[in-house]
């Protein structure tokens, strides 16, 4: 080790590792790669992938039996599963796992990224008003619950309409997809010969656009509008009654930390539920009205019985008032306090 490490240092053309291939490694299977930083994952895959077919192809060569590396290779047998859903009046329908996947992670993504983007715009909108002393003269011509509820729903709206862009954006590209005729990809003689050998084949690609339109994007994006509006409703309530409680941006975080470290539980358990949407841990944060808006994301395509849907839907909007109606007591409370830095006991105090 000592001689490899002044080589290494001794070595004027940039060295980045050693790699030591033991005389014995078709035995051990194990070589060692020695550097002075950790050497990158990218860099251990390809001397794994490397040495793999050079030690396979030296240990089928060392049987001595003619043309065993082409038995081998002709041996080897890939299998395709399709799948396929029947409908109510018992027709076939594609069915893509991978497509499901990508639609929900996409879907709850889209949930985590909007709900804490709009409740962190509410939170500095709150703050912002306090800092200003502009809520001094609001509040002179309506009421602290009206006001907190007007900043809520006024960016819902903007929430909404900006989905309602995207829905039909994507309806629109879906509907051209299935009428124009480019489901069906090009030939490969109509193709240059560098871009047809790289490009997707054509089955493939005709079975992707054939999951895509087999999805219920009706309902799938229906039911994501009632999650995004309830989650958004819930996480909004604290960040405004949480922005109220403040003087500063800069004192927000102890109250914004733990509701962003719950969102990003939820966003983390949505994809644990990717591989398993039926487990008892996705079923159950499902229910979850903190987590349910991103985990049942995740579920919703691989078609989640209504009763489900619709039992998570009643939670979560029933938290979702009652999380409004607390946030309002905190909100009277301390819009108008400034000079104190509120603590978790004092909102508790300010609930009573």
């Amino acid at each position: 080790s000592r001689n490899l490490r002044q080589k290494f240092n001794s070595d004027s053309t940039g060295l980045y590792a050693i790699v030591v291939i033991p005389k014995n490694v078709e035995t051990t299977n194990q070589v060692s790669v020695y550097s002075e930083k950790t050497v990158q994952p990218s860099l251990t895959r390809l001397l794994e992938e490397d040495l793999d077919r050079a030690l396979s192809a030296s240990k089928i060569a060392s049987y001595n039996i003619p043309e065993l590396d082409k038995i081998v290779k002709e041996s080897q047998v890939e299998v395709t599963v399709k799948g396929y859903t029947w409908s109510d009046n018992d027709e076939e329908q594609t069915s893509s796992t991978e497509i499901a996947m990508a639609v929900g992670i996409g879907l709850s993504f889209l949930t985590y990224m909007f709900v804490l983007m709009y409740g962190a715009m509410i939170m500095s909108s709150v703050v912002e008003d306090k800092t200003n002393r502009i809520v001094e003269v609001i509040v002179s011509s309506c009421r602290p619950m009206e006001l907190m509820l007007g900043k809520v729903v006024g960016v819902a709206f903007v929430g909404l309409t900006q989905i309602l862009i995207w829905a039909v954006l994507l309806g629109a590209g879906l509907l051209l997809l299935s009428l124009s005729g480019l489901a069906a990809a090009p030939a490969p003689e109509m193709m240059a010969p560098g871009v047809a050998a790289q490009a997707m084949p054509a089955g493939e690609f005709v079975e992707i656009m054939q999951g895509l339109l087999a999805v219920n994007w009706f309902q799938i994006l229906g039911v994501f509008v009632l999650y995004f509006i309830g989650g958004y409703l819930l996480y909004s309530a604290l960040f405004a009654g949480f922005g109220s409680a403040v003087d500063q941006q800069s004192d927000a975080s102890q109250f914004m930390t733990p509701v962003m470290l719950i969102i990003v539980f939820a966003l983390m358990i949505g994809q644990a539920c990717m591989e398993s949407p039926d487990s008892t841990l996705g079923v159950v944060c499902s229910y979850v009205p903190f987590t349910s808006p991103i985990v049942m994301m995740v579920r919703l395509p691989y078609d989640v019985p209504f009763w489900e849907v619709a039992l998570s839907i009643l939670l979560l909007y029933a938290t979702a008032g009652v999380c409004i109606w607390l946030a309002a007591r905190i909100y009277r409370r301390g819009i108008l306090m400034y000079g104190h830095k509120a603590s978790y006991k004092d909102l508790l105090r300010w609930l009573r």
